[in-house]
């Protein structure tokens, strides 16, 4: 049954390999900028204190090194207090740093994406959204924080009131502070876990380390100029490793795993107040006309290799053609939405419904690009406007674009002949390599005349060559 599974799966395997680039779908994988969960109203300068910190470590002596007797207890014991007082102590100051860089990160989520066969390769991630950002608040250096502290006499702790922490904001010359506390904790056990097979007689127990790291924290932002507290979230990440003798690889260090559990709440507190690029992925409807195939295939290059512009000039050229091809309407609309001119994408999803109502992914498409013009208003409340996005292409581009073209037949080091006239026995007056393609100036019996690279105009057979679509 298993050997059948594994040939199933190779099957599928090589199915998808072999089928067509035209039969998968078309899309576009970007980031866009995405609003907090709380908008900061009138917020622009911002001093984040250190939490107040907790920690606890609690740690298991590996099998067979346990010290016998009562010294083996109290040595126990007194390792243990001693080691929840040190570690994880900077944890506080860690989470704040982390913070504050991705405050001052201007594009926070933007990062390398998957591509290819199963997304196994890599690409560099993109935004066409010009003007967007991430980092809308300025931050107050720890070393101004510290000052004011130290000269109001408050521990760098966090653990002060909102009267304080306003005060505290004001003497900083910023609109909003940001305090609260954070809980850290981390294990080292060691545990029995059963192997092998009861019915075959193997079953045998093993060691096993088990390691676990929590960090829990919650913010309160609070408003110098009332006093009052304007936000609040709270976050939580848990990292949990094992290994059993006779596996394997190390264990992670528990320090190690507390700072992965840092890092995570960290984003995810940003997130909370701060703008940030989330990756979309934006599908394109298929131009169905044989006639566009061309025009899609060409689409579908160019959006590999992020050519927005170019991606743009073919369906503009459908749609020069075909004004009523709701495809080519709907996907003008997608490559507005992806720059963020939202008004444009709301009036090219709007014609697209109209040309073909029962099409659910336009409906949807309407709904989204509504939410993102809201969500916009609140992102121009915090100073970020996305500057106009205008493709750069000619009328002159899209009529070169919309001309039939034809494919030269044979390999690239074949040589295929370009008559003056569309007969056999005249002047050839070049010879043309396999694979290239050529503007199809009209059809002619057995001769397509064509439009040479060099700009001048000749003749090729019919059989040499075939028409693009």
């Amino acid at each position: 049954m298993k050997t059948s599974m594994n040939c199933l799966m190779i099957l599928l395997l090589v199915i998808l390999i072999m089928l067509p680039a035209t039969s998968r779908a078309q899309n576009l994988k970007c980031f866009i900028l995405t609003p907090p969960e709380q908008l900061l109203e009138g917020v622009k300068q911002v001093a984040i204190l250190d939490l107040t910190v907790t920690t606890s470590f609690q740690e298991d002596v590996a099998p067979g090194k346990e010290k016998k007797g009562l010294l083996g207890v109290i040595e126990k014991v007194a390792e243990s207090g001693k080691a929840q007082q040190q570690r994880f102590s900077d944890s506080d100051t860690k989470l704040t740093d982390m913070m504050i860089a991705h405050l001052l990160n201007d594009k926070r989520g933007v990062e390398t994406v998957g591509s290819g066969f199963l997304g196994l390769g890599s690409k560099e991630g993109k935004s066409f959204q010009n003007g967007a950002r991430t980092n809308v608040f300025g931050v107050v250096e720890r070393s101004r924080l510290q000052q004011i502290m130290n000269e109001q006499q408050l521990g760098q702790s966090g653990a002060i009131s909102e009267a304080q922490a306003a005060q505290v904001g004001k003497l900083l010359g910023v609109d909003a502070i940001i305090t609260g506390n954070l809980s850290v904790s981390a294990e080292d056990r060691w545990v029995k876990e059963d192997r092998g097979d009861e019915k075959k007689g193997t079953k045998h127990q093993v060691d096993c380390n088990k390691r676990i790291a929590h960090a829990s924290a919650t913010i309160r932002i609070i408003k110098v100029e009332t006093g009052q507290v304007i936000g609040s979230k709270q976050s939580s990440h848990k990292k949990d490793d094992k290994k059993c003798k006779g596996d394997y690889g190390d264990l992670p260090a528990s320090d190690a795993q507390v700072e992965e559990c840092l890092k995570t709440i960290s984003v995810e507190l940003a997130d909370y107040f701060a703008p940030h690029f989330e990756l979309q992925k934006f599908d394109f409807a298929k131009l169905e006309d044989d006639n566009y195939k061309r025009f899609h295939e060409t689409a579908k290059t160019a959006l590999e290799r992020y050519d927005i512009d170019a991606a743009y000039l073919q369906y503009a050229a459908v749609a020069e053609q075909d004004p009523y091809n709701h495809a080519a309407q709907f996907n003008l609309g997608v490559m507005y939405d992806v720059v963020g001119d939202y008004k444009q994408a709301q009036e090219k999803f709007a014609m697209a419904a109209k040309l073909k109502s029962k099409e659910d992914k336009y409906t949807k498409a309407q709904s989204r690009v509504a939410k993102q013009l809201t969500f916009w208003d609140k992102l121009n409340a915090l100073g970020i406007t996305i500057v106009e996005r205008k493709f750069e292409i000619s009328s002159e581009q899209v009529q070169a674009a919309s001309i039939p073209k034809i494919q030269v037949i044979g390999s690239g080091s074949e040589r295929v002949e370009i008559k003056a006239q569309p007969d056999a026995g005249s002047v050839t007056l070049v010879k043309v390599p396999g694979e290239i393609e050529l503007d199809l100036i009209e059809a002619t019996g057995d001769w397509f005349k064509v439009k040479l690279l060099d700009g001048r105009e000749g003749f090729i057979a019919k059989r040499n060559a075939k028409m693009l679509k």
